[in-house]
């Protein structure tokens, strides 16, 4: 799908929710009012209500959009899996609109118009949802079809075709494909079009003469590097006879996160790995990050004086330990942990990966490591603004150089802040385990990433994520 037909889809899933969120708020003040309910101080004037639409419709957009909502997609979602999702959110955004609401203090809205407005609101963002697609539906019924023709090979056809059959505003009907390249990609790429039943046509030797006698409304070409050569000698006679051609770069091979498309002076120009932890996403992670490392400060704090004293009294030396680690971007920052170990206890060895055994921890700091209270302190990093609370554990830069060296994607993690918790530690990847694992579910975390997965994450972490039998 073109970025145009995306924008459009956007801005009109956007104004969708934005209108069902006011309705449902304009409703739930009528259901509550209309006299059906008993009232005890007297009905408020309607604009004391109504003049908070504005701060809903911000609240209820930064909650969808952070949440991953309105990222530009091709493919399409499974209903069911939207709505769950639109009901997670909106029970974010509802909590946040209540904090709003007593720091809003120029009226003490009524409650049972807060909880009339949370039962009814998602439902009817998921009925705006619906209704727009069923839209959609009926407004690509209504278009002519598009006649394509699609050039291809290999693995590259299979996805172009897949890309074709998931757009979403204007879908072209695949009259043909011509198969160029290799002998092996040329027979798998004939093997799946003949499954789809997807005519096979024989490539021409006089392409105008084609599409004279083959009129296309659109050629979608989609060839591995190795047929670059096709492009050189016959793309300019295709875009002279056909009124729309597209080219499906070979990335897929390179990318592990979505791929991104900036203009630049008329020039295309691919981010091979764009995260989605951009934009307003990383705004809204970054809010969260600061609340919560204020929360559990205050939370945590009497457990960190029992614990600073505890390393006082047990170990002579300092209460903090600051350790080089590689965050977001490859920067290196200061991380703090309480000190469990003996003052320069790595002079001689330098620096050693913490395995069963190795017994250099203090009493107490034998404890706290298996108890994850060592890491308490790296609260104060979330704040400075060098950590998330969730993502990828960080590594020293001198492992770093390691595992980069023999672990595919390895630096890829570098593409979002360190977190104090992340996906691999609470499926147990933490400590002396497999450095594969850990990477698998660090890049699983950035690609899937949204503020309900790292919700998810911190309560995964909070009931099996302190205590590990591989945390030495």
């Amino acid at each position: 799908m073109n970025r145009k037909n995306q924008d459009l889809l956007l801005a009109v899933r956007i104004a969708s929710d934005a209108g069902m969120v006011a309705a449902a708020w304009v409703l739930a003040y009528f259901l509550r009012f209309s006299g059906w309910l008993p009232v005890s101080k007297g009905v408020p004037e309607a604009l004391l209500y109504f003049k908070l639409l504005p701060f809903l419709g911000a609240i209820w957009l930064l909650t969808f959009a952070a949440s991953g909502l309105y990222r530009r997609t091709g493919r399409h979602r499974s209903a069911i899996f939207e709505a769950l999702d639109i009901l997670q959110c909106c029970a974010i955004a509802t909590a946040a609109f209540i904090a709003f609401t007593y720091v809003y203090e120029e009226y003490r809205y009524s409650r049972v118009t807060l909880l009339i407005f949370a039962a009814l609101h998602p439902w009817l963002v998921i009925v705006g949802r619906s209704a727009v697609r069923k839209a959609l539906r009926r407004y690509r019924r209504s278009m002519p079809g598009r006649r394509t023709l699609l050039i291809g090979s290999g693995e590259c056809l299979k996805q172009a075709a897949e890309l074709n059959d998931a757009s979403d505003l204007v879908r072209g009907d695949l009259v043909g494909a011509m198969l160029v390249g290799d002998v092996d990609a040329t027979r798998d790429a004939e093997l799946y079009c003949r499954s789809r039943k997807i005519p096979v046509l024989p490539r021409p030797s006089d392409w105008i003469e084609f599409f004279t006698r083959n009129a296309m409304d659109c050629v979608v070409i989609a060839l591995p590097h190795q047929a670059a050569e096709f492009l050189e000698t016959e793309l300019a006679v295709i875009a002279d006879q056909v009124p729309d051609v597209k080219y499906v770069p070979d990335l897929t091979r390179f990318t592990r996160f979505a791929a991104g498309v900036d203009i630049i002076q008329g020039v295309p120009v691919v981010s091979v790995h764009e995260s989605p932890l951009a934009g307003i996403g990383s705004v809204a992670k970054r809010l969260v990050d600061v609340a919560g490392a204020l929360v559990a400060l205050l939370l945590f704090g009497p457990v960190m004086l029992i614990v600073a004293v505890a390393v006082v009294v047990t170990s002579p030396g300092p209460i903090f330990y600051r350790q080089e680690r590689m965050g977001l971007d490859g920067k290196t920052f200061a991380m703090l942990k309480f000190r469990s170990m003996p003052v320069n206890v790595e002079a001689t060895s330098g620096a050693v990966w913490a395995k069963e055994g190795d017994g250099r921890a203090t009493p107490i700091g034998a404890l706290i490591r298996k108890t994850s209270l060592d890491e308490l302190p790296q609260f104060f990093n979330v704040l400075k603004g060098d950590m998330s609370l969730v993502g990828p554990r960080p590594e020293r830069p001198v492992f770093v150089e390691q595992f980069r060296r023999k672990v595919p994607g390895y630096y890829l993690r570098h593409k979002t802040k360190a977190g104090i918790t992340g996906w691999a530690q609470v499926n147990g990847w933490r400590g002396n385990t497999s450095i594969e694992k850990r990477i698998e579910c660090d890049l699983f975390y950035i690609q899937n990433w949204s503020l309900l997965f790292d919700v998810k994450i911190i309560l995964l972490t909070v009931f099996r994520g302190f205590i590990n039998k591989n945390a030495y």
